[in-house]
């Protein structure tokens, strides 16, 4: 690891906040992080997001789980035409990369919504720490806790019929 701290863990430093980070093989397939030696029923993946008026969006959910484009522009206050997945320019732009996004940003105006799911109940959760080979451990009650944090139901319903 560099010396350097990425500024999304300085975030983490400044508040306070109790974490580890992992480092292992990168996973890249939902079958490689499902190998990884973290429980699956805890994973958590951060998917970016742009809207008219949030020029980036983080959103946190449980790993099984879809968002809910509805729900999410609701949240966001825009129309579902308005949501975009956010770009791999604008990612490499803000430091992130797919397949290990954290559920943090060191960036003013950048929030983040945490599924109620992922809270319920407080727990130590795994996500995505920065690379595809790193995996960030920590309580669901302290993500939601950030500056920027709000924690909102963003997941799908479940399909009763498979």
């Amino acid at each position: 690891m560099s010396a350097a701290v990425p500024p999304w863990r300085a975030v983490l430093d400044v508040h306070g906040c109790a974490y580890v980070l992992h480092e292992h093989a990168a996973a890249h397939t939902v079958a490689e992080r499902r190998a990884l030696p973290f429980p699956w029923s805890q994973a958590v993946k951060t998917l970016a997001f742009t809207a008219p008026e949030v020029p980036l969006l983080l959103v946190a959910l449980r790993a099984p789980d879809r968002v809910d484009f509805a729900r999410l522009a609701a949240a966001v206050g825009t129309s579902r035409s308005g949501l975009r997945s956010a770009d791999a320019e604008l990612l490499a732009a803000e430091g992130l990369v797919p397949g290990g996004i954290p559920p943090v940003s060191h960036r003013p105006g950048v929030p983040c919504l945490i599924d109620v799911a992922v809270g319920e109940p407080d727990r130590p959760v795994y996500c995505g720490g920065g690379s595809p080979g790193r995996t960030l451990r920590i309580a669901s009650g302290t993500l939601a806790a950030l500056p920027r944090a709000r924690t909102v139901h963003v997941a799908r319903e479940p399909n009763p019929h498979g």
